[in-house]
């Protein structure tokens, strides 16, 4: 039985602390490079979560939409009841 991969973006969380380790370890005339990959790595980590945020619960983005037109039409002149008509 092989186990389930975890995905890429865990796979970029690892990476990301195996270079942090291995900058702490080098040189400072070799960590430039270093640091070149990690700012790769950052800026895919980034871009990931953002991705998995816009995707979110579907019961959440349905509620937030609900919460967004109730706002608006509350805050719509004319749309407040009129006591008496």
């Amino acid at each position: 039985m092989t186990a389930k991969h975890p995905g890429r973006l865990a796979d970029l969380l690892l990476m990301r602390e195996q270079i942090w380790a291995s900058i702490d370890a080098a040189d400072a005339d070799r960590r430039a490079p270093l640091f070149a990959r990690l700012e790769s790595v950052l800026a895919q980590i980034e871009t990931l979560e953002a991705r998995t945020a816009k995707a979110g619960d579907p019961v959440d983005e349905i509620a937030a939409r609900r919460d967004a037109r109730r706002a608006a039409a509350t805050a719509a002149p004319g749309n407040a009841k009129r006591g008496g008509k």
